[in-house]
Formats: structure tokens, sequence, C-alpha cells
């Protein structure tokens, strides 16, 4: 038999003005052993690349109703975790769901079998069969429209085409062209088996049948036969169904995608099925406990004004705020809006954690404690309630980092792409992600080989930052006439010197330049004037931000002094202009005195990092039962208020968090040493997995003790890949210990 042509998914239809073959490939997923084996499906007058699978062409032809049923069906199969199939009717509902047996499969089966797909045993695969050909000589093709009954013109290219239809006895169709005449050999398959009746009948009975039934099928008119032979074959290899015998084979996901890891891998089905269940049931309940949004005085409105006025600039990076802007063009709902940014998060957190179980193949224990870790974790839920950059940061951060980690072991130009979007993404929401690059830096070069996709894929994710940068400066520049990428690192230095200075001995000050000398003059009298922390309570705390935020201290006054004159300058103008100089004036704050710095802001802050407080996250909605009219507008509330059905605004469960943490963090310091310890460092993959972690932790720890004040929600993300990898040690240590006392007791 000649070679069969290619074939395309969309139909063996040749006509210009019907199809154009596209893209062609291997036109079958099995061996055709027998010629016999179906290249498309026919059904409903439509042509279905053989075997059937779940795409959008195939759903496109058959409508939109018929394509939910079949998806429904199907998802619910691919779904649910099922075991290796017996029966070849539960191995092609395996690959097709129960919908597309019946609509594709059920009938056809039967009639190359002659038995119900039940009852085959698809160890048995293939079978041998008595086949009657009966072959057509046809003028021409032509397609019957059932609804008009009109027959159209036909060329199809040569293929084999299974029948699915039940009132057409004939199993499946050899189409054949005569290119030196035009006609077209059309021979009709009829599948025996004795003592099943129809061997023995006379031929003729087989011709007027085949005629017949071709014109059922709508492929062909009686009128354009030619001709009809008539030819026995006492056994053939039905191998029409070696495609379900993939279902018996034990496959190998070693070098899957993340995707068919977590989807297709029957061993993570009830992983999934218990993520999605755990996912719904929680957020239902928190939403019934409160309905309503949380919001942070200050930054969650600060965004909010941002979005509502499309500003470029703001006190906060713009990334959020533009967020929300593209969420309300498709809803204003608050709940929504939660329920999005709470997907995210556990389907980023769940990412990660599938892609540790991957690479480091942790044992079964340790696999439940990371997907409960990650599912069960409350903090995850609260910090999701809050309109605010927070969940969105953690997420992207999260999935910075898994992608990372796929780059580390299998880099490739798609992965090394989507890095550097999803950390240019990050650095728009929060500029934490400034050292983002220096970790990736080291994930690139821990890498194995393809250095130039490496260096293109750094260079990517920097230009796009670099881009960003760019944008920001000038339009700062506009705004003050001094180029500046954000006027927040200035008020956050001056902030941060500010508790340096406090505890500066008046007879120890040292002269300021001259442009520091009126600001340094409002900062020193107002630490006179407060040194009794009982009357000022805000004095004793230690390494805050109310410095730069509090209207009434000096950094905030100092502000409104210089603008007395300029009635026309907005609040943003004025905030960002003071950036520039209260940026070197906490620089030279610092400078001048590093001991009280270091002692009284790095070290508080350096212990906050350890064991870092809730914060605003120990009070539903900061403990007030209101919002700001941007809010009201925003969501649309009826009114201001907001509510919860607990007694209290109090958050109870989050407070042993920062113990929790803290032991969390020696736990993983100490990991990290037991694993040199036991020789992980002899494993490469465990120890890159490693070494990333702790350059993550450390870097970070290095980056926020200095920058800004800590607090658990801007933690979080270090916390949660800390204490992952702390259940992996664990895990393994564990794991030691018991391989270690078999060898013992034998």
């Amino acid at each position: 038999m000649s070679k069969k042509p290619f074939m395309s998914d969309a139909g063996p239809v040749t006509d210009p003005e019907a199809f154009l073959p596209e893209n062609p490939g291997e036109s079958a997923d099995t061996a055709a052993t027998s010629g016999l084996t179906p290249d498309y499906l026919f059904y409903r007058q439509q042509f279905y690349r053989y075997p059937i699978k779940m795409n959008s062409i195939n759903l496109q032809k058959l409508g939109w109703w018929r394509a939910l049923i079949w998806l429904l069906s199907w998802l619910r199969t691919a779904v649910f975790p099922h075991r290796k199939p017996k029966q070849l009717e539960k191995a092609v509902r395996y690959t097709v769901g129960k919908y597309g047996f019946d609509q594709f499969y059920k009938d056809y089966i039967r009639k190359v079998s002659g038995r119900a797909a039940r009852e085959i045993a698809l160890a048995s695969l293939p079978e041998n069969r008595q086949l009657i050909t009966v072959s057509v000589l046809l003028k021409k093709l032509s397609l019957l429209n059932k609804r008009t009954g009109e027959w159209k013109p036909l060329h199809l290219q040569d293929c084999n085409i299974a029948i699915a239809q039940m009132d057409v006895k004939a199993a499946d169709l050899e189409v054949r062209n005569d290119p030196a005449t035009g006609n077209v050999w059309v021979s009709m398959h009829y599948y025996s088996n004795p003592p099943e009746n129809g061997w023995h009948q006379p031929d003729e009975v087989f011709q007027q049948q085949a005629v017949s039934e071709l014109e059922l099928t709508g492929l062909a008119a009686a009128a354009n036969v030619l001709d009809v032979m008539v030819e026995r074959q006492e056994i053939i290899v039905a191998d029409h169904f070696n495609f379900a015998k993939e279902q018996l084979k034990d496959k190998d996901y070693s070098k899957a995608s993340l995707a068919a890891y977590v989807f297709k891998n029957p061993a993570n089905r009830w992983y999934v099925l218990g993520a999605i269940a755990a996912i719904i049931l929680q957020f239902s309940v928190f939403k019934y406990l409160y309905p309503y949004a949380s919001f942070i005085n200050g930054d969650s409105y600060a965004y909010l004004d941002s979005a509502y006025h499309n500003f470029d600039t703001a006190t906060y990076p713009i990334g959020y705020s533009r967020f929300l802007r593209l969420f309300s063009v498709f809803c204003k709902s608050d709940t929504a809006l939660v329920a999005l940014q709470y997907l995210f998060l556990e389907s980023s957190l769940l990412a990660l954690v599938f892609t540790l179980c991957y690479f480091l193949k942790p044992a079964k224990g340790t696999k439940i404690v990371l997907v409960c870790f990650v599912l069960f974790n409350p903090v995850l839920l609260y910090l999701s309630n809050y309109v605010s950059s927070d969940t969105m940061f953690l997420s992207l951060s999260l999935t910075w980092f898994t992608l990372l980690f796929w780059i580390m072991y299998r880099p490739t130009p798609k992965l090394v792409f989507w890095h550097g979007i999803v950390l240019f993404l990050a650095f728009t929401i929060r500029y934490n992600a400034l050292f983002y690059p220096a970790i990736a830096l080291l994930g690139f070069i821990l890498a194995s080989k393809r250095f130039w996709l490496k260096l293109a894929g750094l260079g990517f994710a920097v230009l796009l930052i670099f881009a960003f940068v760019q944008f920001t400066s000038n339009k700062y520049k506009k705004l003050t006439n001094i180029k500046q990428f954000t006027p927040f690192t200035g008020w956050q230095l001056a902030n941060n010197a500010m508790y340096a200075y406090r505890y500066v001995d008046s007879a120890h000050r040292k002269p300021v330049p001259k442009k520091f000398e009126a600001l340094d003059k409002s900062i020193r009298e107002y630490f006179d004037s407060t040194r009794d922390v009982r009357r000022y309570p805000s004095e004793a705390m230690k390494a805050s931000t109310v410095y730069m935020w509090t209207p009434h201290m000096p950094l905030q006054t100092y502000m409104r002094n210089q603008f007395k004159k300029d009635s026309t300058a907005t609040q943003h103008k004025k905030w960002a202009s003071m950036g520039p100089l209260y940026a070197e004036y906490g620089r030279f704050i610092i400078q001048q005195y590093p001991k009280e710095f270091a002692v009284n802001y790095l070290w508080p802050n350096f212990v906050k990092y350890y064991v870092p407080p809730v914060e605003f996250l120990e009070k539903y909605n900061m403990g007030v039962d209101s919002v700001t009219e941007v809010a009201k507008i925003w969501f649309n509330y009826k009114d201001r208020k907001v509510k919860t059905r607990l007694k209290s605004f109090d958050v109870p469960i989050l407070s042993p968090y920062p113990v929790i943490v803290g032991m969390m963090t020696a736990m993983f310091l100490f990991g990290c040493i037991s694993m040199l310890v036991l020789g992980a460092h002899k494993n490469p993959v465990l120890r890159k997995a490693m070494l990333l972690a702790f350059a993550l932790w450390a870097v970070n720890m290095g980056f926020s003790v200095f920058a800004s004040p800590i607090a658990l929600r801007f933690q979080l993300f270090p916390i949660l890949v800390s204490a992952a990898f702390t259940i992996l040690v664990v895990g393994y240590i564990a794991e030691a210990a018991f391989i270690n006392s078999q060898k013992e007791s034998t």
C-alpha cells in the first residue's frame, strides 16, 4: 500500500473553497500494521482526526452546546483519579470522557469488534477479524446537506475514515483517488467474526448494501456509482484501537512539564482535588465571616486614588493601581477582587510546592505536609482580603522564584522570556524586587549549559526594569524638575536616619551643611520637645515609619512650609519634590552616626526580621468599621460602613505568627547546616535548591533590614520559601534517620 498523505486536524477535504490543509504532520499516533487504522472519524457530517482528542478544533465542530457537554465530561475524567483500565471502554473514556466515548466510539467499536467495548479486554488488542471489502467506483464524491437535501461536490484526499453512525453497518471506508480518470474508489469495510452471519451472503447483497449506506452517510450519491466489487479476507488485524493501549503503560513524568506533572500524573490527582475543595470551602467560610474587603489606612486608598485618576506616578509603584483599573473594566465587586487575589496566591504557592516535589522528590509524608502548609494557612486569606499590593507582589514573587527553579534545572527560551516578564511586573508593583536580579543571576549561573540563553534572559529582565525606571524618572522630572526614580526612597532614608539621630546627645551633634540647616533644626527641636515617651508614645517605637507619614512630625511640617507660597502645587508634587533633599539628608545622618544607626535602627529591625510583627493584619480593616469615599465609589458600596459577622475586629489567629516564624527561621538555618553535614552538597539537584533558597533568605534580610521597617506582610515571600525548605529538610532528615534505623535492625 502506498504511503498515506499528511493529515490535518481540520479534515481530509481538499476543495479549495472548503478547506486548505495546514501544518501537515504525522497522520497517526499509533503504528498502522494493517493499513486499516482510520485517519479520520466521520460524525454528524464533520471529519475528526483519529484518534479523537479534546482540542479547540473538535469543540468548534460540535457546536457550543455539545462542546460544553463534552468539555464537562472530559474534565470530570481528567480531574478525578483513576486506575489503569482493563477494558477498552474505560481506556477510551479516560482519553475523551464518557460523552466523547458515547458519541464517537461506542457504535464504531461494536461494528469493528462485534461486541460492546466493555466486553473487550484491553490487553487482548489487537484482535483478528474477518473483513468484507466492497469497493465502489464513483464519478465523484458529493456531500449531502441534510437540512436542504442538496448535494455538493466533495474532494477528499486519500485516507481511511471511520463511520460513527450505528445505522450504517460499514465500520469504515477507504478513499483512493484515481488521478488519471478523476474517478474515486471508496472501499466500504464490513467486519465479521464467525459464527456471525453475513460472511456467506452473496456479493450482490453487499453491493446493494454498500451503495445504499454510502448514500446514507451523505458522502456520495448513488447516481455517481460506476462499478462495485466485493473482496473477502479470512484474517485481518483489527488494530483500530491500539491507541487505547497507551493507558496500560507506566507514564514517565520525570521530563514532563509542570502542568502535565500536576494534572496528568495520577499520583497528584487527589492533591489537586483536595486543593480545589479546600480553596473553595475556606474562601466561602471566610467571606461569610468577612463580607467586605479590608483596607489599610493610607496604602489602600492611595492605590484606589491612583487607579481612579490613572496617575503615571504615585506614592507607591503604579503596578497595583494599574491592575485595579484593569480589573474594574470587568468587575467592580470587592469579593471578586479578593477571590482573584486569593486564587492567584494559592496557585503560585502550589506551583512552587509541586516544583519542589518535581525536582527534589520528597517522601509522600513530606509532600502532604507541604501541600497542607500551603492550603491551610490563615494568613493567606487575611492578606488576600486587603486591597493592597501585598498579595499580588507575593504571588508574582513566588511565580518568579518557581520559574527561576525551572530555569536552573531545565532552561528554555520560553521560561527565560516569562521569567523576565514576571520579574518586571513584580518590580512595577513593589520596589522590593530591586534585588531579585541578583538572585536571578545566581540561578542563571547555577543553570546547566546554554550560556547565551542565560545571558540574554537576564539582560531581557534588566532591560525591562531599566525601561520602567527611565519612564518613571522622566515623569518625576516633568513634575518636579528633578530627575529621580522614586521620592519614596528619600522619605524612607530620612525616616530611618531619624531613629539614629534621636539618640545622639546634643553635645555630640555635628554641624550639618547649610542646605540641611532648617530641616535639621526642626528635627532637633522636635526631639528635644518629645523626650517624655509617656506623653509621646510613638517615640518609644523602634524602626517604624511614623516619622515619614505622621502629619505633625518634622518631615511633613517641613514639606508644608516649603510650599506655603505655592497654592497651585498638588500634594503629590509637594511630596515628590522633597524626595531628593530627604535622601541626601538621610544619607548624611547615617554616615555621621553609623553606630547610633546600627544600634537604634538596624538591630531593632533585624530582631523584627527574625520575629516580624503582625502589624495591620492583627485587626480586620485596621479595627475601624468604615472606609473612605474613594473606596465606596470604586466598589459601589451603598454606604461607607463595613462589617464582620464576628464579635470583634481582632484577628487572634495570627498572633502566634511572629513566634512561629522565628522558630521556622531557626530551623531553616539549622537545616541548611544539617544538610551540609549529611552530605546534601554531594547531590547537585539538592545543592542548587538549598543554595538558591539560602541566597534568597540572606539577600532579602540584608536588603529589608536596611531599607525599611520589617512587618509580617512584607516578609511573607522569604518566610514561605524558607518554611517550605524547612519542611523538606526535616523530611529528608527523618527519612535518613529511618533508613539508618532499618539498616541497624537488619
